[in-house]
């Protein structure tokens, strides 16, 4: 027979002993966990190359062993399935690695909607257009949601939808200044904190769509971005906010506090379309007002930001009148702002 690949993965029993054992955030000698797990000095050398290999950086350092360069909070599908004990969740998968969650929640139609996918690093994750992806294990909140259409014209303003689930969440947990640029993007303290990506398939019985969305939590998420020259824009992880605490950073009640907002919004959304979510919309756009500078590979407009359109396009006060902007993959600038061009680096899943 075949061997079919997967492209998901949970940890071994062994690797995950190994994450065990080094969750202490001290060295510890590779005999020591050859001796624990109960393999040989080679196993305990690949497994870490495989951690390594799956955005976890683990250290060897000679004479003294290894050690993890961060302990990681993991998602757990029963802590998440805690926090939402009065909100049953349908499906709930959770994989250490993944090609992308957009990419598996799409490659299995038969899910149910408002099934959770999440992950906790992606080799394959993607940003708009095609844009760059980065991310490190267990750094940000990573989860895809599937949702069903009737038609491709019923998804209109999705992403202006799921961007305003996100925001309040956010401001559920205490970041009080979470905020939106069009379409999606969020933002705290001025700077991108989250991107959300939507992708779709027609099939027989109408569309079949899953939202992704990635959120970066560590500060060392954007120390290693800078690191290898990726930062082209203001970034930022909410362990960097003045309102982060022990609680409110906690991975798994974040992911439980988003897919609650965004399962409620879309439900909405489904029944209603962008009606429901404009109002909020408009409190939550950080640009409203301002003048901004929107540009892509072939157009650059300036104008004032008057927020959206019943449909979700952008609506710019230019020199010439009142524009419409309906295409998302324009990037949108305060006209001061010192950083051009865009990136998809947390951004999609």
């Amino acid at each position: 027979m075949p061997v079919v690949k997967t492209l998901e993965q949970r940890f071994s029993v062994n690797e995950n002993r190994f994450l065990e054992i080094l969750s202490d955030g001290v060295f510890h000698s590779g005999q020591e966990l050859a001796d624990d797990i109960g393999v040989s000095r080679t196993t305990v050398s690949n497994i870490a190359r495989h951690l390594n290999d799956c955005g976890l950086p683990v250290f060897p350092v000679k004479r003294r062993g290894y050690a993890l360069e961060y302990v990681p909070e993991r998602i757990s599908e029963e802590r998440v399935r805690e926090f939402l004990s009065d909100f049953p969740v349908p499906c709930m998968e959770s994989f250490d690695v993944v090609d992308s969650t957009n990419l598996y929640v799409l490659r299995h139609p038969e899910l149910p909607e408002y099934s959770l996918i999440s992950a906790e690093f992606q080799k394959g994750g993607r940003g708009r257009v095609g844009r760059q992806y980065f991310n490190l294990y267990a750094s940000q909140v990573m989860f895809s949601c599937a949702v069903r259409f009737r038609e491709l014209a019923a998804m209109q303003g999705l992403s202006i939808a799921a961007g305003v689930a996100v925001a309040r969440g956010l401001r559920q947990l205490g970041f009080h200044d979470a905020g939106i640029k069009w379409p999606n993007d969020i933002y705290l303290q001025g700077a991108k904190l989250c991107g959300i990506l939507i992708e779709s398939t027609a099939r027989s019985e109408g569309v079949f769509a899953t939202v992704g969305i990635g959120v970066n939590i560590r500060k060392i998420f954007l120390e290693r971005m800078a690191e290898k020259g990726l930062l082209d824009q203001r970034i930022t992880a909410l362990e960097l906010s003045p309102d982060a605490t022990a609680e409110n950073l906690s991975r798994n009640r974040i992911l439980a506090v988003l897919y609650r907002n965004l399962r409620i919004v879309l439900q909405e959304f489904v029944r209603d379309g962008i009606s429901g979510v404009r109002q909020d919309y408009d409190t939550l756009d950080i640009f409203r007002g301002q003048e901004v500078v929107l540009k892509n590979s072939v157009e650059e407009l300036s104008g004032i930001c008057q927020g959206i359109s019943s449909g979700g396009a952008l609506l710019l006060k230019t020199g010439e009148g009142l524009r419409q902007i309906a295409a998302g993959d324009m990037s949108l600038r305060p006209r001061n702002d010192a950083f051009s061009g865009g990136s998809g680096t947390g951004t999609a899943l």
